[in-house]
């Protein structure tokens, strides 16, 4: 048994039933050991999630970071940043749902360290956001982080509807997140 098997085993029940219902005994029978054995693996049942929450928003930042520093223009980079979103997600549906869901579960410490990297996620569109206001191609929003919630709350909900085998394939689907994003935040 691997500390991966694992990690797969708790995501997949996070995933469909999420944390809290979660104990260690479930985990420890879809592995195949007695739950006691758990603990030559892991340290708890929390450490588990935060290494799935924490490497689930790694992997978003992995690919969305380059758009917050590119001189493309603001649209151009948050069409990209929300496709990039979406192609991440179409090979992470569960872990997004487990990542940007159910984090709040964490105690302290993982807690702290889980808020960082949603705040550097967030930073990201806000960056962009901001970039399209002062060049002129996003309007000013009455409140910027209501704005840039928006686009963000539509990005991580699609985790909960969203099917790489869906009617539109990732690429088609991405495009029309960006289409309802961009268009929303534009000037007019």
């Amino acid at each position: 048994m691997t500390i991966v098997q694992i990690r797969e085993a708790a995501l997949t029940l996070f995933s469909d039933k999420t944390f809290p219902v979660i104990g260690m005994r479930d985990i420890a029978d879809a592995v195949g050991l007695l739950p006691g054995s758990l603990y030559a693996h892991i340290t708890s049942k929390e450490e588990l999630l935060a290494d799935i929450v924490a490497e689930g928003i790694t992997n978003y930042l992995t690919e969305l970071l380059p758009f917050a520093k590119s001189d493309n223009s603001a649209p151009e980079r948050m069409r990209g940043a929300i496709r990039a979103h979406v192609r991440v997600l179409s090979k992470t549906v569960q872990q997004t749902r487990v990542a940007f869901h159910q984090w709040q579960y964490l105690s302290n410490e993982p807690r702290e360290r889980v808020i960082a990297l949603r705040r550097q996620y967030e930073d990201v569109f806000t960056q962009i956001y901001r970039d399209g206001v002062r060049e002129g191609s996003f309007r000013e929003a009455r409140d910027e982080r209501i704005a840039v919630l928006a686009v963000i709350g539509m990005l991580t909900s699609a985790a909960e509807w969203y099917s790489p085998e869906g009617r539109l394939g990732t690429e088609e689907f991405g495009e029309a997140l960006a289409d309802s994003a961009v268009d929303g935040l534009t000037a007019p």
